[in-house]
């Protein structure tokens, strides 16, 4: 499929994406020289209730953006999951616990630098997606994150209303299985985010 990324870039000062553009650039700004691959803008910072929160952009963001349509293997998983739990992408966002793109042939794993660098932005992401009532951790890291996150904020994400869910990583070695064990692990990230719709009150497509 041939994805219009001109027409994408063309839409990131909508009201519905506008606040998370920025972010993005005010993270860039900081790290003079890097780049965070902005939101998709078929997302909504009015209308998320799901933030998919995965460690840091792949290498399908070389198209400059987080998003499903991405040419790689995390982007079409999230795509699958989508689709399976009749996910509107109006109500889920994507995250990074470090939204920098990373050096080629770092080791997989963030460092604490990286970590301790993440805290902020995903608090001020927080901020912007109001309504956000679950976070889907995909991955170990991720949800070690998540811990770190409210131990430096001194405030559980459930005091908040927001349910931390832990899924399986989309990318990398957690779906290096079987093609029968990688539909059952996907059938069960879908029915993590249905739990999460049904959290929220949004309704299937």
């Amino acid at each position: 499929m041939d994805i219009d990324w001109d027409g994408k870039r063309a839409l990131l000062r909508e009201p519905n994406i506008a606040a998370v553009t920025r972010l993005c650039e005010e993270l860039m700004a900081r790290k003079p020289g890097s780049l965070v691959p902005y939101i998709d803008p078929v997302h909504d910072e009015d209308e998320c209730r799901i933030v998919s929160l995965q460690v840091s952009p792949g290498r399908g963001s070389a198209s400059g953006f987080v998003s499903f349509f991405n040419d790689d293997d995390a982007a079409r998983r999230a795509q699958e999951i989508y689709t399976g739990a009749e996910l509107d992408p109006r109500y889920v966002m994507p995250w990074h616990s470090y939204p920098w793109v990373r050096e080629a042939g770092l080791p997989p794993s963030l460092s604490a630098q990286e970590k301790q660098d993440g805290l902020k932005p995903f608090r001020q992401f927080l901020k912007i997606n109001s309504r956000v009532s679950a976070v889907v951790a995909h991955g170990a890291e991720a949800a070690s994150f998540l811990t770190l996150f409210e131990k430096t904020y001194h405030s559980s994400l459930k005091e908040h209303g927001i349910k931390v869910y832990k899924a399986s990583a989309l990318g990398g070695r957690a779906f290096a299985l079987s093609e029968a064990k990688q539909q059952e692990l996907l059938e069960k990230t879908i029915e993590t985010y249905r739990d999460a719709m049904q959290r929220a009150g949004i309704q299937h497509l």
